[in-house]
């Protein structure tokens, strides 16, 4: 019995990790441009300065592209955002498009299941599109198998193990 409760407060531990908070801790923020491990200049919560909106985005915090650029080749911290224009990008823009890419790749999912797809998603649609046999398990919700194809993957081998395991322990819950 007593192993039925441990079981309990372990999933619901899991599960409590699955939010927009853990792509946001997943990821970090930095107020000023840095290179991404992809070496893609980048600010904020993993806002990608080479996507086509980055400047006007950035034009709504007052700042120029150009400027940010510039900090990132020059590794200076002249145009920067605070904390809370970084979260903002984050809310407004880049954590609802992955969270579409997750609806789009497979909808209907249950909430902790989705913000693990997101996070996921988080690397670029093409990155979660990749994964054809997770979802196929995940459409006959069969959670542990679609966790454990999240596990094999390159995705996986490339993020910290700490963030694919909570994504796939995000996935296993089925919840």
């Amino acid at each position: 019995m007593h192993f039925l409760y441990l079981l309990a407060f372990v999933i619901t531990g899991i599960a409590s990790e699955c939010s927009r908070s853990q792509t946001q801790t997943n990821e970090g923020t930095r107020q000023c441009c840095y290179y991404d491990t992809k070496g893609i200049p980048t600010i904020g919560v993993g806002f990608n300065l080479q996507r086509s909106d980055a400047a006007t985005v950035l034009a709504k915090y007052r700042l120029k592209l150009a400027d940010v650029i510039n900090d990132c080749k020059k590794s200076t911290k002249k145009a920067c955002l605070t904390e809370s224009q970084a979260t903002d990008i984050f809310n407004n823009y880049i954590y609802p498009e992955a969270s579409n890419c997750a609806s789009e790749y497979v909808s209907g999912m249950p909430t902790s299941v989705h913000a693990a797809l997101t996070d996921v998603a988080f690397a670029g649609c093409g990155t979660l599109k990749q994964f054809v046999k997770m979802k196929a398990a995940l459409g006959k919700k069969q959670w542990k198998t679609a966790s454990e194809e999240l596990k094999g993957s390159k995705w996986c081998a490339d993020v910290k193990s700490t963030r694919c395991g909570l994504d796939a322990a995000c996935i296993a819950s089925g919840k």
